[in-house]
């Protein structure tokens, strides 16, 4: 398996390349990637690494910019190892996450935020206070204050650095530092046994220093925390419940300070803990019974089970019989996989030798193959993905059918030659988006009756399609309002008629998936008869697929 680890080049932070070396020992292929890279490849990384582990620590010189690597990825397809960009900048945020941790009834330290703007503290905040730089990691800026001389000493230098800094300061609770490692499994958070931080004693703090320093051998200053069996739990309760709240994905590592009473206050959240083998995370693994692969290996998992294992380690591939014979198609990962029913489809088609061929949302290049393979002379494939129209153009390779496929990037019609290309075609295909919702869900969406995209279709269609010869192929579903569907049809076409029709099997949380409460709102379209919803002979939920041959197109005026 192919990984990416993103980590800032220069950081005093090794994780990066233990990270690496961990991949490597569980048989992966890593690559190591500067963030200071992102933008240039960050489309590399999505189409062409399987996972992306991103353990930045700044981004343009600043804390507060690193979660923008996270979005930069997800913005390219990439499938993140962790938590998701704007998880990443919540944590990051330590005024927000202290907010929402509280509001999950997580206790939080007392504390303020302060600025050049408004340099005052709060009366009610006693010291010794603790500042920190909002948005800073590895404890750069941060400092330990016992009265107001030293505070506004310490805040004028860091303010002579950089002006525009705000700063959260809180006072310091005497007690003992620990640190909370969390890994999901299944879908659930779970918390590796506690860590106690002895360099914090009972009136200090883990400084800029300290977090600087590389350690290279077993330590004696980080030991299992030795708590109450209600005092773990306690904490353990509550990391899951912040980790949650967060949106926090696959290991965080959450910063804590019991106080003297036994209350546990939540520091803040990291969402890349330092990796390093003889950091905390793998300490605590240690202590769990895993080295340092296993914990490499655990937290991929997660990120393997979120993303779908099998589909995402397998590249996919599908040999098509047709009636002229066999296609042989390679769907890469992101781009849609040809349901059945597009393949019944392609056995429909009647496209005959010589004709041209317009395939509307192409995807990975199946029906346009198959009109190729009919003998059409031109086909062209539309699609918005970029992922898909580079399938459609590698399917044509290696089929046999380059020069007599051509893909353009495009919505329906859009991508046309409004003169040039008016009455060009002797068949269209489409099987649009159709799934019926109130409101969009994702790229199934069809409008709240299904219809939506199919008619733009139908109404565009007769402007490219030839007089006499033309044919509108559509794949239609069952839960679209049919009345209207025809009547739209008949609208723009003189002979409409259904070709076939297959039933098509499915299971309520198929679309529960796509959006809660969603199946109830097709249940509720079909007892008002805009949606049909049948049983299968065994029993099961099933829809019709309807194969719609519309001919004889009606004039555009």
């Amino acid at each position: 398996m192919r990984v990416a680890v993103v980590h800032t080049v220069g950081s005093v932070c090794r994780c990066g390349e233990a990270i690496s070396e961990g991949l490597r020992m569980l048989g992966h292929e890593p690559v190591l990637v500067d963030s200071a890279q992102i933008e240039a490849r960050a489309h590399e990384l999505a189409t062409r690494c399987h996972l992306v582990f991103d353990h930045t620590d700044t981004f343009e010189g600043r804390g507060l910019f690193r979660a923008s690597v996270r979005m930069i990825l997800e913005g390219r397809g990439a499938r993140l190892v962790g938590s998701p960009g704007r998880a990443c900048f919540l944590a990051d945020d330590k005024v927000a996450a202290k907010t929402v941790m509280a509001r999950a009834g997580v206790p939080t330290v007392p504390g303020s935020v302060i600025s050049s703007i408004e340099p005052r503290v709060k009366s009610w905040l006693p010291p010794p206070w603790v500042v920190k730089p909002l948005f800073e990691h590895m404890s750069r800026g941060v400092g330990l204050v016992g009265s107001r001389e030293e505070l506004e000493a310490h805040l004028e230098a860091l303010w002579a650095a950089n002006p525009s800094h705000c700063f959260l300061i809180e006072t310091l609770v005497p007690g003992r530092e620990l640190a909370v490692p969390v890994l999901e499994q299944g879908g659930e958070p779970g918390v590796l046994p506690i860590l106690e931080m002895r360099q914090a004693s009972e009136e200090s703090i883990l400084d800029e220093g300290f977090k600087g320093l590389e350690f290279r051998g077993e330590r004696q200053d980080v030991v299992q925390a030795r708590l109450g069996r209600e005092t773990q739990r306690e904490i353990a309760l509550m990391a899951c419940r912040a980790f949650k709240a967060l949106g926090l994905r696959d290991y965080a590592r959450f910063d804590v300070r019991l106080s003297g009473d036994g209350t546990p206050f939540f520091l803040e959240a990291n969402v890349t803990p330092s990796m390093e083998p003889f950091e905390a995370m793998a300490i605590a693994a240690r202590l769990a019974g895993m080295d340092y692969p296993d914990l490499v290996a655990r937290i991929l998992d997660s990120a393997l089970e979120r993303y779908g294992k099998e589909e995402l380690l397998q590249e996919r591939r599908l040999r098509v019989e047709l009636p002229g014979g066999t296609l042989s198609l390679v769907v890469p990962r992101g781009v849609h996989f040809p349901p059945e029913s597009t393949l019944e489809m392609a056995r429909m088609l009647d496209v005959r030798p010589g004709e041209e061929v317009l395939e509307l949302g192409c995807g990975c290049g199946v029906l346009a193959m198959a009109a190729a393979l009919a003998g059409a002379d031109r086909v062209v494939a539309t699609d918005l993905d970029p992922l898909a129209l580079e399938a459609t153009m590698a399917n044509a390779r290696q089929n046999g059918f380059e020069g007599r496929i051509e893909a353009r990037a495009g919505s329906w019609f859009q991508v046309l030659d409004p003169v040039g290309e008016k009455e060009g075609f002797h068949v269209i295909l489409a099987t649009p988006p159709q799934t019926p919702s109130p409101r969009p869900m994702g790229p199934k969406y069809g409008g709240p009756d299904g219809l939506w995209h199919i008619k733009r279709i139908a109404a565009s269609a007769p402007r490219f399609l030839k007089p006499k010869e033309g044919r509108l192929w559509l794949l239609a579903i069952s839960l679209v309002n049919q009345e209207e569907l025809f009547r739209l049809l008949d609208e723009h076409f003189e002979k409409v008629e259904l070709a076939g029709s297959t039933l098509r099997e499915f299971q309520p949380q198929e679309y529960e998936s796509l959006d809660p409460g969603l199946f109830s709102y097709i249940q509720d379209l079909a007892r008002a008869g805009k949606a049909w919803v049948g049983k299968s002979d065994s029993g099961s939920l099933a829809f019709r697929n309807l194969f719609i041959r519309a001919s004889l197109p009606r004039k555009v005026t």
